[in-house]
């Protein structure tokens, strides 16, 4: 059932606005924000702040300035059914407060709500409302979408490149491209995501620190894919106070020794098989990352870890940060030319240089 009144509308694009304020924090829960109105105006507010904390709905509730009996809930995801989780479930605290209507934006895809929420709603004689700005919602709740129907991480390939599609003067050589309004959003990216992966060669040249300083947020988990286990055990990727967020993926093969000394260090190794060109297998990283709750991955570089992701579609957006310089050699972003299939969704202004989007589709 919908309804695309002018108010429904209003109030659902509230409750994305609040559910906002949970990234980088409910991993690997969804984005939900939570509005009550009564009589025409906003009684209460709530959002999932943290995994394993109060959900939106309940936030709502208890923030209300006023009796919730006869209010409508407006909240961009279907409420929690089900008793397999951290906290109790959303629809009968909802139903008890003799809330009178309910507007959603989404079904919750996890098998364990899907629909039943709303079920439950209608059997309690409360009038449901599905589908409201459900582009957006979708849009929203991307990353948590798709580990909640596919059980992989969310995958976007950060790509910072001069007007040639250059990532460096020249292979091993460290090379800064953008300006501080890039920098300051990669930052933010990095605090939204779960995980930053990037191979081996980045930290052997860039020596990278791979953590959230340019703005307020959590440290990601740092994956560095070495098959051969040979960044230097200097790296100031595992000279860090969070050490057990540095997680190396190598081959079964990989250096006895050499591995001892990371453990010691408290970095935390994953030995796969390689795959049949005897690189690390991404598709297999990708699933241990899923298993370890991961659902989001930022992929930083460089040239052979964006053309592995690139060549086998194991990503769903790519972001280009293109800085207006001309580079005229050097390494290119990729060793494919089959870009012809992605799509442009948004372009914008970071200062000097360029922010482009694509999906993978």
């Amino acid at each position: 059932m919908k309804d695309n009144s002018l108010n429904d509308i209003k109030y659902i694009k509230q409750c994305f606005n609040i559910a906002r304020k949970g990234l980088g924090h409910v991993s690997p829960n969804p984005l939900v924000g939570a509005l009550l109105v009564k009589n025409g105006k906003v009684i209460g507010k709530g959002y999932h702040k943290k995994s394993g904390h109060a959900h939106a709905e309940v936030n709502a509730i208890n923030n209300s300035t006023k009796n919730v009996a006869g209010a409508t809930l407006y909240c961009n995801l279907e409420p929690c059914c089900h008793t397999n989780k951290k906290t109790p479930p959303c629809v009968p605290l909802i139903i008890n407060s003799k809330i009178k209507r309910v507007v959603i934006s989404n079904l919750d895809p996890n098998k364990e709500v899907n629909g039943k929420g709303v079920k439950q709603l209608r059997e309690a004689r409360i009038e449901v409302l599905t589908g409201i700005l459900e582009k957006e919602g979708s849009e929203l709740n991307k990353v948590y979408f798709k580990y909640a129907q596919k059980k992989n991480p969310y995958v976007t390939l950060k790509i910072a490149q001069s007007l040639d599609g250059k990532i460096s003067e020249a292979k091993n050589k460290q090379t800064w491209l953008t300006g501080k309004e890039s920098i300051q959003y990669v930052h933010k990216l990095r605090s939204e995501y779960d995980a930053i992966l990037v191979g081996a060669n980045t930290i052997k040249v860039d020596n990278p620190l791979l953590t959230v300083r340019e703005v307020k947020g959590r440290n990601p988990i740092r994956i560095v894919i070495d098959g051969k286990l040979s960044i230097p055990l200097s790296s100031r990727v595992l000279d860090n106070n969070e050490p057990e967020k540095t997680w190396i993926f190598t081959s079964q093969k990989s250096n006895l020794r050499k591995l001892k000394q990371l453990e010691n260090k408290g970095v935390k190794i994953f030995s796969i098989k390689p795959a049949t060109d005897k690189k690390i297998n991404i598709k297999s990283v990708l699933t241990i990352l899923a298993k370890n709750k991961i659902t989001s991955v930022l992929v930083e570089g460089g040239q052979e870890i964006f053309s592995q992701f690139f060549n086998q579609k194991l990503f769903d957006e790519m972001i280009i940060l293109q800085n207006p310089k001309i580079l005229g050699k050097g390494l290119s972003s990729f060793n494919s030319t089959d870009l012809k299939k992605l799509h442009m969704r948004e372009i914008k202004q970071l200062g000097a240089d360029l922010r482009i989007v694509y999906d993978s589709k």
